[in-house]
C-alpha cells in the first residue's frame, strides 16, 4: 500500500498543480467559493465563503482556512518539484537531495548521541555503553540493576559535585558542556538561550535567558504517557534493555517536571519586561550555574566582555533551578541523560515514523524551512516566476511599496482630520511624524542558504541537520556583536505579516507576497478586478498592521519604538478611548482580549477601502453600476481573506501560535464585524437599516 501512494500521490499532486491557470476566470475563482444563495446583508462571510473548501492533499498539509490554503499550495509546489524526477538535475538538487533523505528516515541515534559526545562532557550511559561493547557483552552487562534507577537511588551526589555517581575512576559528567552543545545545535536545554530585539533599544540585539518550553511533556496525562514511551524508545535503540529503559524514562519525566514545577503555577503568558543586566552579575547572583563559562563555549572565537554583555533573564528561574541542581537529589546519570536525549527529540528523531506520507511530507518541507529558508525561498520564485524571477519579483517588490506609501499618505490625511487631536497639534505632530517614519521591510531573496551556507561535508540527513543547526547558531552570536541581521527572513511558508511595535516597521514573509503574485497570474487579464482584490488582500493587510501603530498598545510607543513617557496628554487618550469603546460592545465576543485586533480589522480596512477609491478616483469618473461592482468586489475579496476556521486556541496555551489565536475573533466575526462599520458596505449591497450587517452602531476612530 505505501508503494502504491508512493506512485499515485506524486501523480495526482501532478494533475493538481500541473494545470495551467486559465487567466480569463479570476472572477470565476472569486465566485466559486460564494454561496450566493445566503444574504449578502444577514451573514456576508456564509455569502463569501459558504463553498469555500480545502481539498483532500490540502488539508493533509495543514489547510483549514484561506491563509493555511495558500500555505499548503505552497508546500504542494515544493513537493511536486523535489518528487518530479528531474528534481536533481534541478537549479538547486542539493534542496531535492536532502527532501528524499529526509523522506528516507534514515536518522539514526547515533548520530545525535555521538554529536553530544564531542562536547566532551562524559555522559555515563555512553561510558557504560561504550565500556560494555568492548567487553562483547552489551549495555546490559555492566549496567546498573533495576533497583538502581528506583526512587532508593536518589540520595545521589549533587549535581554540582566533582565527581560523578558511577565511579572515582570514571571521569565526572560535565553539564556545562552538555548544556552548551545543545545550544550549539539550536536545541533548548535547562534553559531557552535566545538571541532577539533589546526591549529598550530596538536597534541592539541581545541574549534573552528564559525557561525551557516543556510541549513534549504537555499539560495532560497523555502527552506525559507518550513522551515518556518515547524517551524508552530512544533508551532501548541506546542498549537498555526494556524494564530498565521504562524505570530510566520514568526518572527522566520527574526531573522534567521538577523543572516545571519553577513555573508560576497561575503564569500569564505575557510578556515580561525584565531590565537587562550584563554576565557578570548574573553570575554574581547565580554562580553555582556557571553562567560566564557556559557563555565562553558558546561564543569561543568572539571578542565579548562580561562586564558588557546583556542579558534578559527569567531570575526566578534561575535561582530555582541553581537549588534543584544543587541538592542532593539529583543523580548525575538522570541529569546527564536527560540532557543526551534533548538533542534527539529537539531534531523529532522517531517522532514521525508511524505517520502517513502526507504528514512525512510536511515534515521534511518544514525542516528545510527551517534551516534552508533562503536557498528554498529563492526555489518557490522560480517555481512561481519562471527563470527571470528576480526580475519579477523586484518589480513587486515596487508595487507593493507603492501601495504602502499611498497607504502612508491616507492615513496622513485622516490624522490631520481626526477629532481625537482636536486643538492639540503638537499630539497631531507626533502621530504623523510617527507614521512617516514607519518602515515597510520585503524579504531579501538571500544568494546564500539558510544558517550560513549549505553543507558541502556531510553524509547523512543527521548529519546536514546538524551542521546547519550549528551554522544557524554561530549566525544569532555574531548579530550580538553587531553583524548586520538580515531585514525580514525569506521564508517561503510564512503568510502572516507582522507589526514590530519596537522598531515602528511593517514586515512581509515571503511566503505571503508569492500568494499575491499567484493571485495577480490568475486575474493578469482583468486588471480592475486584481486591483480591487490587491487593495482588499494584501493593501488591507497592510492597513491592519499600520492601524497597529495606533492602537490601545502602539500609541504607547513614539516613532523609534520607544515608550513615549505620556507625550500623548490625557484630552488625546480619553478622547481616543471614547471612540474605541464601540470595539468593545455587544457585538464582540471576548472583546477585552481581542480588542487591539478589532480596532485593526476595521480601522485597516477603512483605510485600504479609502485608499483605493483615492486611486481610482484619478481616472475619469467611472459609471455608477461599474463602481458599484467594483466594490462588491473588493468586499467579496476581503471576507475571502478569512474563509474556512481559525485554528483552535488552547485557553492560557503557552505557545506563540496559541496565544496568537487567543488575540483573534474568529474568522465569522471579522469579517461581518467589520463590514459592518463600513457605510459604503450598506450602500453597496442596499441593506436596509436594522438588517444584521447593518447596525446601528458603527466603530470608528480614524
Amino acid at each position: 500500500m505505501e508503494l502504491l501512494n508512493a506512485t499515485i500521490i506524486p501523480l495526482l499532486l501532478t494533475a493538481l498543480l500541473g494545470m495551467p491557470v486559465n487567466t480569463q476566470d479570476c472572477r470565476q475563482l472569486q465566485e466559486q467559493d460564494m454561496d450566493t444563495e445566503e444574504s449578502p446583508c444577514e451573514n456576508f462571510y456564509q455569502h463569501a465563503c459558504g463553498n469555500w473548501y480545502a481539498n483532500v492533499f490540502q488539508r493533509n498539509l495543514g489547510a483549514h482556512d484561506k491563509h493555511s490554503q495558500w500555505k499548503a499550495n505552497l508546500k504542494l509546489k515544493l513537493i511536486r518539484y523535489f518528487e518530479k524526477g528531474d528534481a536533481m538535475e534541478g537549479s538547486r538538487p542539493h534542496l531535492g537531495n536532502y527532501y528524499r533523505s529526509c523522506l528516507a528516515a534514515g536518522q539514526t541515534l547515533s548520530s545525535y548521541t555521538e554529536a553530544m559526545a564531542r562536547s566532551g562532557a562524559n555522559f555515563p550511559l555512553l561510558e557504560r555503553n561504550s565500556s560494555a561493547s568492548e567487553m562483547g557483552n552489551g549495555y546490559s552487562s555492566s549496567s546498573r540493576s533495576a533497583s538502581d534507577y528506583s526512587s532508593s537511588s536518589r540520595s545521589s551526589t549533587s549535581a554540582f559535585s566533582s565527581s560523578s555517581s558511577t565511579s572515582s575512576s570514571s571521569p565526572s559528567f560535565d553539564w556545562v558542556l552538555a548544556n552548551a552543545a545543545l545550544r550549539q545545535h539550536g536545541a533548548q536545554g535547562l534553559w531557552r538561550l535566545l538571541v532577539q530585539d533589546n526591549w529598550q533599544s530596538a536597534e541592539q540585539r541581545i541574549f534573552y535567558l528564559l525557561p525551557p518550553r516543556f510541549d513534549l511533556l504537555g499539560e495532560d496525562t497523555m502527552s506525559e504517557f507518550l513522551y515518556q514511551r518515547y524517551l524508552k524508545i530512544l533508551l532501548i535503540e541506546m542498549g537498555l534493555r526494556v524494564r530498565r529503559a521504562a524505570l530510566l524514562a520514568e526518572r527522566l519525566i520527574e526531573f522534567e517536571q521538577s523543572l516545571r514545577h519553577l513555573l508560576p503555577k497561575d503564569v500569564e503568558q505575557t510578556l515580561v519586561l525584565r531590565e537587562p543586566q550584563v554576565l557578570r552579575e548574573w553570575d554574581q547572583q547565580v554562580p553555582q550555574l556557571q553562567l560566564k563559562r557556559y557563555f565562553g563555549i558558546l561564543l569561543q572565537g568572539l571578542d565579548w566582555d562580561e562586564s558588557s554583555l546583556l542579558i534578559v533573564a527569567d531570575k526566578e528561574y534561575l535561582i530555582g533551578l541553581q537549588r534543584i541542581l544543587n541538592s542532593n537529589r539529583i543523580d548525575p546519570l538522570i541529569l546527564s541523560t536527560w540532557l543526551l536525549l534533548q538533542l534527539p527529540a529537539h531534531f523529532e528523531l522517531r517522532m514521525h515514523d508511524d505517520e502517513n506520507l502526507s504528514s512525512q511530507r510536511d515534515h521534511c518541507i518544514q525542516q528545510l524551512r527551517r534551516l534552508m529558508p533562503g536557498a528554498l525561498g529563492r526555489l518557490q520564485m522560480e517555481l512561481v516566476l519562471g527563470e527571470n524571477y528576480r526580475e519579477e519579483y523586484d518589480t513587486a517588490v515596487q508595487r507593493i511599496t507603492l501601495m504602502f506609501r499611498d497607504l502612508k499618505q491616507q492615513f496622513e490625511l485622516a490624522l490631520n482630520a481626526t477629532e481625537v487631536f482636536e486643538q492639540d497639534q503638537k499630539t497631531r505632530q507626533l502621530a504623523r511624524e510617527k507614521l512617516r517614519a514607519m518602515r515597510l521591510v520585503t524579504p531579501r531573496l538571500q544568494e546564500g542558504g539558510g544558517g550560513g551556507g549549505l553543507p558541502t561535508n556531510t553524509t547523512t540527513w543527521d548529519e546536514t541537520l546538524m551542521q546547519l543547526s550549528l551554522n544557524q547558531a554561530r549566525i544569532e552570536f555574531r548579530q550580538v556583536f553587531g553583524e548586520p541581521v538580515v531585514a525580514a527572513p525569506a521564508d517561503p511558508l510564512a503568510v502572516n505579516a507582522y507589526y514590530r511595535l519596537k522598531l515602528n516597521r511593517i514586515e512581509l514573509p515571503l511566503g505571503l507576497m508569492v500568494s499575491t503574485l499567484l493571485q495577480q497570474q490568475e486575474c493578469s487579464q482583468d486588471l480592475e478586478h486584481f486591483q480591487a482584490r490587491f487593495s482588499a488582500g494584501l493593501g488591507y493587510i497592510m492597513a491592519h498592521e499600520m492601524v497597529h501603530a495606533f492602537d490601545y498598545d502602539g500609541i504607547n510607543y513614539d516613532a523609534g519604538g520607544q515608550l513615549a513617557n505620556g507625550q500623548w496628554p490625557a484630552r488625546a487618550i480619553i478622547r481616543f478611548g471614547l471612540r474605541a469603546i464601540c470595539y468593545l460592545g455587544n457585538r464582540y465576543s471576548n472583546a477585552t482580549l481581542t480588542v487591539n485586533e478589532n480596532i485593526a480589522d476595521s480601522e485597516g480596512l477603512r483605510l485600504a477601502l479609502d485608499t483605493h477609491l483615492a486611486k481610482r478616483g484619478s481616472k475619469e469618473k467611472e459609471e455608477e453600476a461599474g463602481q458599484q461592482e467594483n466594490l462588491r468586489s473588493f468586499f467579496v475579496a476581503f471576507a475571502q481573506n478569512w474563509c474556512g476556521v481559525a485554528a483552535t486556541g488552547t485557553k492560557g496555551g503557552t505557545t506563540p501560535q496559541q496565544q496568537q489565536q487567543q488575540q483573534h475573533a474568529g474568522h465569522a466575526e471579522r469579517v461581518n464585524n467589520v463590514l459592518g462599520n463600513l457605510p459604503e458596505f450598506v450602500e453597496a449591497f442596499q441593506c436596509k437599516a436594522g438588517s444584521r450587517m447593518n447596525p446601528a452602531d458603527k466603530c470608528r476612530i480614524w
